[in-house]
């Protein structure tokens, strides 16, 4: 008869038998996990910070223009009075030194003369056109006056948009003779002669009349004394506007 070999039994700590489960795997241990470095943060900063930058410049192109300013839409030539037909206003985005020469209102460049040619679709500019004072109904003249007879040059008195007339003083046959030249002229501007280099004391005011009033007012200058009267407010019956 063959003989039999009893194994010993031992106890788990759970207390099941080793031979009735099987012993758990062993730990796996894993070593810990390390931060990024230095370098990895600030290549991780600048890549977000380029990000950011893309996409505030590409809304920024996306956005509308914050302005519209006038353009010609047919070409001018030098000389040529525009009209608001050849005008019209085109949303832009201009830096601020070329936004201050620029138009954003039609009205202003309304029979305003091209000083140099312009082409369809050209941006308009203070230095592409002219717009006198009283054009294109009244041209400009200047007249040298005695302070005396302009009341004093008082730019309170004899500022500019003030309706004044001229009257011209001359010796005829040894009496004084007196005439209105012009009743309804416009003052442009009054430039007093000590704020010029050798300039004397004497003033020159520049006018805006109606075309048949240059001849006269010319003609009084050179032969007689022009005496320049505030009509400013006169009512249109009594020689002015």
């Amino acid at each position: 008869m063959a003989e039999s070999t009893t194994l010993p039994v031992t106890h788990s700590p759970a207390g099941r038998s080793n031979g009735s489960a099987a012993s758990p795997p062993p730990r796996e241990v894993r070593p810990a996990r390390r931060l990024p470095g230095g370098r990895a943060v600030v290549g991780g900063f600048l890549v977000a910070a380029s990000a950011v930058g893309v996409f505030a410049a590409y809304t920024t192109a996306a956005a509308s223009p914050d302005g519209s300013y006038a353009v010609v839409s047919v070409d001018v030539q030098a000389g040529d009075r525009l009209s608001a037909a050849e005008l019209e206003l085109v949303p832009l985005d201009l830096p601020p030194d070329q936004r201050r020469l620029a138009f954003a209102d039609l009205d202003l460049l309304d029979g305003a003369t091209a000083l140099a040619p312009l082409a369809a679709g050209q941006l308009v500019q203070t230095s592409d056109v002219a717009k006198p004072a009283g054009a294109p109904e009244r041209a400009q003249i200047s007249l040298s006056v005695d302070p005396g007879n302009a009341l004093g040059g008082d730019p309170t008195l004899l500022g500019e948009g003030e309706r004044v007339a001229v009257i011209a003083t001359y010796t005829q046959a040894g009496s004084p003779q007196t005439a209105t030249v012009s009743d309804d002229a416009i003052v442009v501007r009054v430039i007093d002669g000590r704020d010029r280099v050798g300039g004397g004391a004497g003033l020159t005011v520049v006018l805006a009349v109606t075309p048949d009033d240059l001849e006269p007012l010319a003609q009084a200058a050179a032969a007689g004394v022009v005496s320049i009267a505030r009509v400013t407010g006169v009512a249109e019956g009594a020689g002015a506007r």
